[in-house]
């Protein structure tokens, strides 16, 4: 029998948490991150993000590592920033917070890579292309999500991911076809 993993526990109905991992690239990429975590809030994703946790100082190290073990997905928002820092070839003097997420996240890849694949979302917002998100999230080989408004039309490939509601189901298994030989000899 199959053993259930903790990303298959979400009911229909539910909120799945996702935090949402990005660089200060620009204000204007940082303003698109927070429209998108607004849009998605806005339909029924519980959106973890570093611009709503504010109210007080934070030893931020420790927040984002919480944030993301407790979160049912990471959404990496892809960038030049965030695949340098992603890449390891980024300024070691800038973006700290952006290269600590990073780091983070290749290490939980590493360890329990069934689970992370899984988790980790790559997320492409309009203007942004593949070759923006860092190698280790496997840009070519592995799902990516494309996001070019904050719409559900838009963004429905990733909304079905996060809600577990797939666009396609398989039919129900039918009986097993029996078919006669074709000779006697």
């Amino acid at each position: 029998m199959a053993q259930a993993n903790q990303y298959d526990s979400h009911e229909p109905g539910e909120h799945p948490k996702v935090f949402v991992s990005y660089t200060h690239d620009s204000e204007q990429h940082r303003e698109a991150v927070l429209a998108f975590a607004d849009f998605l809030m806005r339909h029924g994703i519980d959106v973890v993000l570093d611009r709503w946790a504010t109210d007080r100082r934070r030893d931020w190290q420790a927040w984002m590592t919480r944030s993301i073990t407790e979160s049912d997905y990471v959404l990496v928002i892809a960038s030049e920033g965030y695949r340098r820092m992603g890449d390891g070839t980024g300024p070691n003097h800038l973006n700290l917070g952006g290269q600590s997420e990073a780091a983070l996240l290749r290490d939980l890849l590493q360890g329990d890579r069934a689970t992370w694949t899984a988790k980790l979302l790559p997320v492409l917002l309009r203007g942004h292309g593949k070759e923006e998100i860092p190698k280790f999230l496997q840009p070519n080989a592995a799902d990516r999500y494309e996001v070019p408004a904050n719409t559900p039309e838009a963004a429905e490939s990733l909304l079905r991911v996060l809600t577990r509601q797939p666009r396609d189901v398989p039919p129900q298994l039918g009986p097993r076809v029996v078919l006669p030989p074709r000779s006697m000899s």
